[in-house]
């Protein structure tokens, strides 16, 4: 990896969690089958790609009635609640963020310079 794609991949970071009211044994020992919610965690230094975070929550509170997002001073936190903790679902949940990280850092891109 270059210098610029190591740069523009610290440009925006992405991180995941989970909140449930199960206890940790009920969601792993018990089948996965207890309610929870996925958080994504959108944050950035620069403020421009914080800007662009802020616009892009906002789309996704104007068009998704199944996710909330949450403003941040350094980005946003994308919360989904799902009502069984199914891995297939949460697999195509962090699929679908890391192919959002990646447009996002192309827009960042063409703005930071």
């Amino acid at each position: 990896m270059s210098k610029e794609e190591s740069r523009k991949k610290q440009i925006i970071n992405l991180s995941f969690s989970l909140e449930s009211n199960a206890s940790l044994w009920n969601i792993v020992f018990k089948g996965f089958d207890e309610e929870v919610v996925l958080l994504s965690r959108f944050e950035a230094e620069e403020p421009e790609a914080v800007d662009i975070l802020k616009r892009f929550g906002a789309m996704v509170v104007e068009r998704y009635t199944d996710c909330t997002v949450e403003s941040l001073d350094s980005g946003i936190v994308i919360k989904k609640r799902l009502p069984t903790n199914d891995l297939s679902v949460i697999r195509s949940w962090t699929e679908l963020m890391h192919n959002i990280h990646e447009e996002m850092l192309n827009l960042v891109k063409g703005v930071i310079k």
